[in-house]
């Protein structure tokens, strides 16, 4: 049997286990718990960036679309499990899992079985407008407004001018900052994971 070989979902079953593919995934994710501790600030104070959406890409593109999801999962839960649960860190968490999802899913789809630059980019820009969209969409209709009730607390504008100012704009940087970031990483990996039947060059 070889080391490792590729599973119906386009990503890597270690030894034909899928305890390795759990074991990855937790690793994943628990590296993702703790990069998401490390959020800076953008515009207001809880529009913040962080680096943990790097393992969820990771995860993707090494264990496929679901197993990008497992590891966004695992990483919001822990997040909302140790920063003491509650309605509002809800709120939060859950806002994180849905983004990072939304930003890996376009991204595991382009490169995965085209592995050229041209192709990455794409896929990095296809994520960042998925990013931007949906969670535009999601603060206007839904997280602004759960926020506000449960902190009970005017923001002092409206939610779609909320929208236009911090979250369009804090997402596109936040795009763009992990895209550069991950391009540099996938450069690295690229060779590792299309060996290992990850992703199938271009």
């Amino acid at each position: 049997m070889c080391l490792a070989e590729a599973d119906q979902h386009g990503g890597i079953v270690m030894s034909g286990s899928k305890v390795y593919r759990l074991v990855g995934v937790a690793m994943l994710a628990a590296v993702g718990f703790v990069l998401m501790n490390f959020g800076i600030p953008l515009f207001f104070p809880f529009l913040k960036l962080d680096f943990s959406d790097l393992t969820v890409l990771l995860g993707g593109l090494i264990y496929g679309p679901v197993g990008g999801i497992a590891v966004a999962f695992v990483r919001s839960l822990l997040h909302w499990v140790f920063t003491g649960g509650g309605i509002v860190n809800l709120i939060g968490d859950a806002a994180a899992f849905i983004a990072s999802v939304g930003f890996m899913v376009p991204v595991v789809l382009a490169i995965r079985n085209h592995t050229s630059v041209p192709r990455q980019l794409l896929g990095l820009g296809l994520g960042t407008l998925s990013l931007t969209a949906i969670m535009s969409v999601l603060n206007w209709l839904v997280l602004m407004p759960l926020y506000l009730w449960a902190w009970n607390f005017k923001l002092g504008m409206s939610t779609l001018r909320y929208v236009l100012v911090g979250v369009i704009p804090f997402n596109l940087i936040k795009g763009l900052v992990i895209s550069i970031v991950f391009f540099a990483v996938a450069k690295a990996l690229m060779p590792w994971l299309e060996k290992h039947g990850a992703v199938h060059p271009a």
